[in-house]
């Protein structure tokens, strides 16, 4: 009767979680993944390259556009579109990664606002331009 017993709870055990299918990506999810994710890198790569290059801070915030505003963003659609591959379509992903871009581009836009602000503030001693400029004569 034990023997009955430990398995009729093993069944109920496997009945209760909640399985979750996988399966293999078709070639065109694989490309199409493929495809976001590489230009995504290219985006953040050739940022990361021109803020080093840059002369100076603010020059070098400027560069930070292209990996924030299009570089990020797809690297999240090429996740979205792995999930979707593999797992079929959750609404759940969907919604994540809408609120995860949008999040990110406000969040972003706003970062550069400000930190362009303290950046280009010429009456404060701390940041005179790194380009060689002058403050102007009449700010303390």
């Amino acid at each position: 009767m034990a023997v009955s017993t430990a398995a009729s709870t093993t069944e109920f055990l496997l009945a209760a979680s909640e399985q979750v299918e996988y399966q293999e990506p078709s070639w065109f999810a694989v490309v199409l993944i493929g495809i976001l994710a590489i230009t995504g890198s290219v985006f953040v790569l050739v940022s990361a390259r021109a803020m080093y290059l840059a002369p100076d801070a603010l020059s070098q915030l400027n560069m930070t556009g292209p990996a924030l505003g299009v570089g990020i963003p797809l690297l999240i659609c090429a996740n979205l579109v792995f999930h979707f591959a593999t797992e079929g379509f959750v609404l759940g992903y969907l919604i994540r990664a809408c609120v995860a871009i949008t999040a990110f581009l406000v969040i972003s836009s706003v970062g550069s606002f400000f930190m362009g602000r303290a950046l280009h503030a010429t009456h404060w001693d701390h940041t005179v331009p790194l380009s060689g400029g002058t403050r102007p004569p009449d700010a303390k």
